[in-house]
This record gives C-alpha cells, sequence and structure tokens, in this order.
C-alpha cells in the first residue's frame, strides 16, 4: 500500500462501477480510458487491494474485493455530488439536510410512513434524505457518519454508537387471508410444525427466531427463505406458506391481503434509533424520532 486516495480516484471507481462499463464512464467523466484506468490503478495502490480484474481486449470486471468495497463507500461516494449543494444552503441558511437509514421493513411501514407525514407538516423546509439498509450495514452507516440517525432492530454491537429504545414489540405470524390459520388471533410454534414456514435469512430477527425453534421438541423445518422480510409477507400474501417476521413488514400490505396473528412463545424485539455517540439528539433529528416514537406506540 502507497500513496493516497485522492477524490479523483474515488469519482473513476463509482464511474466504473455504476456504469459498468470503462467506455460510458470514461465518456461520462469526458476523460480517455487509458487515463480512467490509470486512477483505478492509482487507487488499487493506495489502498493495496485489486478493484477489478482485467483481461486484455476485456471489460474490467469488478472482483469481491471491489464490490464490498462499493457496498460500504457507495454512501459517501454518492454524497459527494451533494457538496455543491449543501454548501449553498448552509451558505444561504436555508434549508436542513436529515439523512436517515432504517431496514426495509421499517422504512416501508405504514407507521413509519404517517410519522413523516407529522414530521413534514410541522418542517417543511427540512430535506430528508432517506437510505434503505440491511441490519448488518446500519451500524457501519451511523458510525462513517453517512447518515445522521438509523432505525433498526437492537441490541447493538459498536461500542462507539449509542441507540435510543423506541419500540418493544414481538415477532408475529403472518399468512393470507382465506388461509386455515387466519380466523384464529395467535397461533403457537408448535402449531406450525405441519406448514410450510417463511423465515427471514441473514438477519439478527432470523437469529431469535432460531433459538425459539431449537427449543421445539416436535420437528420443524424451514420451507422458504427470503433476505426481505417485506418478500417473506408477500409470500404469505400469495398463499405460498405462514411466514414469521417483524411487525413492520405486515403494515405494508391491507387487510385483504393478509392476517396477522399473535406468535407464541413470543419472540420479543426492540427497536430504536441508532446515532453516534458525538450525535446532537436535539433540534431535526430529535423531531423526527419524536414523530416516529407517537406512530410506533401504535404497533
Amino acid at each position: 500500500m502507497s500513496g493516497r486516495v485522492s477524490l479523483r480516484q474515488l469519482i473513476a471507481y463509482r464511474a466504473i462501477m455504476t456504469a459498468g462499463s470503462v467506455s460510458v464512464a470514461a465518456n461520462d467523466l469526458n476523460l480517455s480510458q487509458p487515463a480512467l484506468s490509470k486512477q483505478i490503478a492509482a487507487l488499487e495502490d493506495a489502498l493495496g487491494i485489486r478493484l477489478f480484474s482485467r483481461r486484455r481486449g476485456g471489460p474490467m470486471i469488478p472482483t469481491r474485493a471491489g464490490v464490498e468495497l462499493f457496498k460500504s463507500i457507495e454512501g459517501t461516494i454518492s454524497g459527494i455530488d451533494l457538496i455543491p449543494q449543501i454548501a449553498r444552503e448552509i451558505a444561504e441558511h436555508s434549508r436542513v439536510r436529515l439523512r436517515v437509514a432504517a431496514t426495509p421493513p421499517l422504512l416501508n411501514s405504514a407507521p413509519f410512513m404517517r410519522a413523516l407525514i407529522h414530521f413534514r407538516e410541522k418542517n417543511p423546509s427540512v430535506r430528508l434524505a432517506l437510505e434503505a439498509r440491511r441490519r448488518i450495514d446500519i451500524e457501519e452507516w451511523v458510525y462513517s457518519r453517512q447518515v445522521d440517525v438509523a432505525l433498526a432492530l437492537l441490541p447493538l454491537k459498536n461500542p462507539l454508537l449509542f441507540s435510543k429504545p423506541l419500540l418493544k414489540s414481538r415477532a408475529v405470524v403472518v399468512v393470507s387471508a382465506d388461509h386455515p390459520l387466519a380466523r384464529r388471533t395467535r397461533v403457537n410454534l408448535s402449531d406450525l410444525a405441519s406448514s410450510t414456514v417463511i423465515l427471514p435469512s441473514r438477519q439478527p430477527l432470523r437469529d431469535q427466531i432460531d433459538a425459539c425453534i431449537r427449543g421445539l421438541p416436535e420437528a420443524f423445518s424451514v420451507d422458504i427463505e427470503s433476505s426481505s422480510s417485506l418478500t417473506c409477507c408477500k409470500l404469505a400474501a400469495a398463499g405460498l406458506g405462514v411466514a414469521i417476521c417483524d411487525p413492520f413488514s405486515p403494515t405494508a400490505f391491507s387487510s385483504s391481503e393478509v392476517r396477522v396473528l399473535k406468535l407464541e412463545p413470543a419472540i420479543k424485539l426492540a427497536y430504536g434509533a441508532i446515532m453516534h455517540r458525538t450525535s446532537d439528539v436535539s433540534g431535526m433529528t430529535g423531531l423526527l424520532l419524536d414523530a416516529v416514537t407517537q406512530e410506533f406506540k401504535a404497533i
């Protein structure tokens, strides 16, 4: 590893990753292809990792490291284009910009949408930037200051962050409106042993569900998995099985599509706002969290 990472190198890297082609990226940046390739080579040298695989006469293909790096710094690089606009707003004292990240179930939920409506009614001049991020990426986004606040499932792992509890809830069962269980208000995990079970994958929520399943004396098999809890609900709505998920995802569906049942034994979940320890929770961030807290109480 040698040298320093420059802004030009990062812009060149982003251009290729988003365009998917060196020629298109070079044209977008008004550079020659050799000049663009030189910027990428310098970036790889500065970072000490190979970002693209190269073949003579062939395309530049992102390596696994190249993809992972882009996922981690995408928000930071994308914010580069906003710097002139942000500077103008600061100079003119015209608008406040609030950057919020949340897991997809929270971001797309009815309570969060209602909270945004109430917040915008009282603070119409605030510019909101909303990011949907996986739970495993949320803490990195907050720590690197790519967002001001994030909403997600607790607990935290990063000691440099802190959380403000917003809601204590529990996992729920979601079935289609015409499912045999739809008339019930609650079900037991053991009742689902003979059902087609749909679960979220690769999430902290899944770890908590698995812990409960392991304690069952009956055989319990997972038939369908999805990395999105929203997709789990959609699969259940289509009649493909019974989904176990967070309480927010089904709020994106109407009562004519799904039924939400209480699950026993309870899989307890805690949701909160995640911020950097140096963050100021007053001002617009505090007002937004107040609106979110009020709507989450309805859950």
